[in-house]
């Protein structure tokens, strides 16, 4: 059997898994709803059909393999493997003297049977790292699927960024004809993304899979066209890529990718190019909707086009619809239309019956429910009229419900989204399904009318599927508890309590994991900061100004090192219960404890204080070590400007600091001369401090603690670190952190370098006098903040280096956070 031939049956395995792209109608309305995550069966599958396709066989006497492989977890049989595999002598060494040299390593088979034991993001990231470390010992024509199977692997646990890694060693095969490989790894890094947080990361990767496909004169198939357009999550950029490599590889778009780019376009507001699209479609339906004697045979038909070519979608005419609302939103009166509706019957925005289809009728309501100038009691009086007119389609759906109470929640008509809810409520006790996204509209419209307590109920309803008082701690320790709670909707009760409570929400942050059994991603960070930044803005409290000043009540010192339990941020479940409660009391008793904890925090507010010391400090604490311990080489890189001052009112207060300073200037190396309370060093050199790790190379590194494996930081995560650090002051950190952005690979918004640059103004621009002495001195140098202008030219280029204006509007929105109350304080 030729290598060419082994390569595609190697690939073929991962063809005869796929389960098809995910399509659905749920799309129509650009709801939050996730795409089909493929379970742990699924995955099992494909391990499965990979073994089979190896075809290992019982040679060199593999008994301490199966030693291996009869091991209950991931850890027990990776240190097993570890003690074979090590150059130290173990005790079976005189029996098996042969499997400890360098040429019998781990075999094939054996590394992909350990992937089926993997549970927990944890297990997801070593299982990464095993393959990695023996991926030279693989025979190359595995190597691709192997690969292929880490992604899936990764993906399914969101562990995001361990795929970094993986995209960039596929990159590194040989692989310059089978473009099978780059089309299926596409495709299995489409299947997991349920987020736009997601969305941007996996995009970020597949624009340097299609370049390098690009480079190699590699295809694209269709199939894989398909399945990166039809996610609800595609981003533009990679959008617009698939639009240009279309028309490179004159691939003639069918109506599936036409009504994909539709949808994105019209998602996105691009108007024109979603009617053309519109067009586009209505021109094909009318070419192929032609008499039965001259309308071509099934025979004939292209490949693809019994898939509903013939037949007008209800996407394309929801969309369609959606796009001409969407025009003509802004240019009429809506509450005075509909009043003059409601007397003559008479309006070219509100038909009757007889011309409205199911597809204009919900493009309508979305349009409406977004639509500024049409109140909530008009919002909720059309969805009610709809119903009473018995139109030929339901108008009280699930979906119907959400787009009501959504756009009920925008026009910020809390008492009536509530009123609303309720009917739902009754009305979906019966009939109607309370799926995830509706689960997070009503959450959020009961935390928004003042009922967070019934918010936490609603969502621990949906643990075990039991009440509370009926549950009991069945399963063992050992054993992986799978989340029951969507991460989606931990988040948006989090991001909600951030506005209303910030100290309810960093108070979620502590108690998720052993209530729900999730763990933190990239959007809880964001959120996360966020609530620590609305905390600051509440007002610095008493009990905060004596514990900073060493008076704590509970004569605590004032730099003493936080419990160890906080400095991860007691994200991870398993690692709480391992090491505070398993010993003492059940599992179901300790989430007992959290959810009382979590139930009384909703009803008091803390302030700045979070768990005995200022938000702001622990919260960034929390980044800063999920970052060292995520990217260890981060603890290399330098700031690339120095602050003169350690906050911006310090010429109010210390007026000849800056005459100090500018006389007797500190070296280079030192640190500007800080106030204690804005002393960042105190916690980056904690004995815990992932950088105290350094070198980090064993052959399955262990997270220090700080690591969330599903923790890879985008610009929005970065933008609300900026945020936060001038808000409490410490804008003299923000340099570092925008360093940390660039190493990363992270690309910023023009927003987030325009906030950078307002606050970092406030701590590296002196007096006047003083900064045309500083320019005297130093020509060359121009200054701090002209320092950081210039790095950032180098970063993003001078066209992306905010200019006046956006400085000018970043500046008016800072100025609204800082005097504005909380609903003007979203930024």
């Amino acid at each position: 059997m030729g290598d060419d031939t082994k390569e595609r049956k190697a690939a073929n395995f991962f063809l005869n898994a796929d389960l098809g792209p995910v399509h659905g109608l749920m799309i129509l309305v650009q709801r939050a709803a996730s795409f089909r995550r493929y379970s742990t069966h699924a995955l099992q599958l494909r391990i499965s059909h990979l073994l089979k396709f190896i075809g290992h066989h019982d040679t060199y006497g593999d008994q301490p393999w199966r030693s291996v492989t009869s091991l209950p977890t991931l850890d027990s049989a990776v240190a097993r493997l570890e003690s074979i595999t090590s150059s130290a002598l173990p005790e079976d060494y005189a029996l098996f003297p042969s499997l400890h040299s360098a040429t019998h390593p781990p075999p094939t088979w054996l590394l992909v049977r350990l992937c089926s034991k993997v549970r927990s993001p944890a297990d997801a990231e070593k299982a990464s790292h095993l393959i990695i470390t023996y991926l030279p010992y693989v025979p190359p024509d595995l190597r691709p699927p192997v690969l292929i199977l880490v992604v899936h692997i990764l993906s399914t646990h969101k562990v995001l960024p361990a795929l970094d890694r993986i995209v960039k060693l596929f990159i590194g095969l040989p692989i310059f004809y089978e473009y099978w490989h780059f089309n299926r790894l596409l495709r299995a890094l489409t299947l997991y993304t349920d987020s736009p947080t997601d969305g941007r990361y996996v995009a970020r990767l597949a624009v340097l899979l299609l370049k390098t496909m690009t480079e190699r004169e590699l295809s694209l198939t269709r199939k894989t066209y398909r399945s990166l357009l039809q996610n609800r999550y595609v981003t533009m950029e990679l959008t617009e890529e698939l639009r240009q490599r279309m028309i490179r590889d004159n691939i003639v778009p069918d109506r599936v990718h036409l009504e994909s780019l539709l949808r994105v376009f019209a998602h996105h507001g691009s108007a024109h190019d979603a009617t053309a699209y519109a067009r586009a479609i209505h021109r094909l339906d009318t070419r192929q909707d032609e008499p039965p004697h001259l309308a071509p045979s099934k025979q004939t038909r292209p490949p693809g086009s019994e898939t509903g070519q013939i037949v007008p979608s209800t996407t394309v005419e929801y969309l369609t619809h959606l796009v001409h609302e969407n025009s003509q939103r802004t240019q009429f009166d809506a509450d005075a239309e509909w009043l003059r509706f409601m007397k003559t019957g008479l309006s070219h925005r509100f038909l009757n019956k007889q011309n409205t289809s199911a597809a204009a009728w919900a493009a309508r309501l979305l349009s409406l429910s977004r639509t500024w100038s049409f109140s909530p009691e008009s919002l909720v009086a059309f969805f009610d009229w709809s119903h009473a007119q018995r139109f030929p389609f339901r108008t009280h759906t699930t979906l119907s419900y959400t787009i009501v109470l959504r756009g009920l929640l925008q026009k910020r008509a809390y008492a009536l989204a509530l009123e609303v809810w309720g009917r739902y409520r009754r009305h979906g006790t019966r009939k109607l399904h309370l799926d995830p996204v509706a689960l997070g509209v009503g959450v959020e419209v009961l935390t928004r009318a003042g009922h967070p307590d019934r918010a936490l109920a609603l969502i621990d309803s949906l643990v075990d599927g039991r009440p509370r008082e009926c549950r009991t701690s069945k399963p063992p320790f050992h054993t992986a508890r799978r989340p029951t709670v969507p991460m989606s909707l931990v988040n948006r009760f989090a991001r909600v309590l951030s506005m209303t409570n910030p100290s309810s929400a960093l108070q979620l942050w502590d108690h998720m994991g052993i209530l729900y059994s999730t763990t933190p991603d990239t959007l809880s960070f964001t959120i996360m900061l966020d609530a620590a930044r609305q905390a600051t803005l509440n007002g610095d409290s008493f009990a905060g100004a004596l514990q900073e000043l060493g008076f704590d009540l509970r004569f605590r010192l004032p730099f003493a090192k936080p419990d160890r339990t906080t400095v991860s941020g007691s994200g991870s479940g398993s690692e709480m219960v391992s090491s505070t409660t398993a010993d003492a009391e059940s599992l179901d008793r300790a989430r007992g404890r959290s959810y009382a904890k979590l139930e009384r925090s909703l009803a008091v507010n803390e302030g700045d204080m979070w768990g005995g010391e200022r938000a702001w400090r622990r919260a960034h604490r929390i980044f800063t070590s999920a970052l060292l311990a995520g990217w260890p080489a981060l603890a290399d890189v330098r700031a690339p400007a120095r602050a003169i001052r350690s906050s911006g009112e310090n010429p109010a207060t210390s007026p000849l600091r800056d005459l100090k300073s500018f006389l007797l200037p500190p070296p280079d190396s030192a640190k500007p001369d800080d106030d204690d309370k804005n002393d960042l060093e105190g916690y980056f050199s904690l004995p815990d401090d992932p950088s105290h790790h350094l070198p980090f190379t064993p052959l399955l590194p262990i997270h220090p603690r700080g690591a969330y494996p599903s923790f890879a930081p985008d610009d929005a995560t970065f933008r609300a670190a900026v945020l936060l650090l001038g808000t409490a002051r410490c804008a003299s950190q923000i340099p570092q952190t925008l360093a940390w952005m660039r190493a990363l690979g992270v690309v910023p918004r023009v927003r987030t370098l325009a906030y950078a640059l307002v606050f970092w103004a406030e701590v590296s621009i002196g007096a006047p006098l003083l900064e045309r002495l500083r320019s005297r001195r130093r020509r060359e140098d121009g200054g701090e903040y002209v320092r950081l202008v210039r790095w950032m030219e180098e970063w993003v280029g001078v066209e992306n280096v905010p200019d006046e204006a956006a400085v000018g509007e970043a500046m008016r929105r800072v100025d609204v956070m800082r005097r504005g109350d909380r609903r003007d304080r979203q930024i």
